[in-house]
C-alpha cells in the first residue's frame, strides 16, 4: 500500500511552473531546460552525486522520479560513459604510438642497411679498380 504524503508534502514534492516559464518553454524547450538545469549540468561529478543524495533524503523514494533526479543521474551516467571512452581513445593512441616507434626503428635500421650496403659497393668498386691498376701496372712493368 503507498503512504499518501501530507497536503504540504505533497505541494512541495510537486514543482509549479509559473505562466511566464510555460511560455518560455513552448517558445524554445532547449533554452527552456537550459535556464532550469545548466547549474546542473555545470556541477562536478562530487556535487551531481551530492545532489542526488539531497533529493533522495528530501522525497524518499519518490526521489528517482523526480525530472531533477532522472537528468543528474544521466549526467553522471554519460560522464562515465564518457570517460571510459577517453580511456579507451588514450589507449589506443598508446597502441598507435607504440607501433609508429617501432616502423620508425625498423625505418632506421633499412636505412642504415642500405647505407651499409652502399659503403660495401663503393668500397668492392675501389677494390676492382685497384687489382685493375695493378694488373696494369705489372703488365707495363715487364
Amino acid at each position: 500500500m503507498q503512504q499518501r504524503l501530507p497536503q504540504n508534502k505533497q505541494q512541495q514534492a510537486q514543482r509549479v511552473f509559473t505562466a511566464s516559464e510555460v511560455a518560455e518553454f513552448e517558445y524554445c524547450p532547449l533554452t527552456w531546460w537550459h535556464q532550469q538545469f545548466e547549474p546542473l549540468a555545470q556541477a562536478d561529478t562530487e556535487e551531481l552525486f551530492a545532489r542526488l543524495v539531497e533529493l533522495e533524503h528530501d522525497h524518499g523514494p519518490q526521489a528517482p522520479g523526480l525530472p531533477e533526479y532522472q537528468v543528474g543521474e544521466q549526467l553522471l551516467l554519460r560522464r562515465g560513459a564518457f570517460d571510459e571512452g577517453r580511456q579507451q581513445h588514450i589507449d589506443h593512441a598508446d597502441e598507435v604510438e607504440e607501433i609508429e616507434a617501432e616502423r620508425v626503428e625498423v625505418v632506421h635500421s633499412s636505412d642504415r642497411a642500405r647505407a651499409l650496403g652502399r659503403v660495401a659497393f663503393v668500397l668492392l668498386l675501389v677494390a676492382l679498380a685497384l687489382i685493375v691498376i695493378s694488373a696494369l701496372v705489372t703488365l707495363l712493368a715487364r
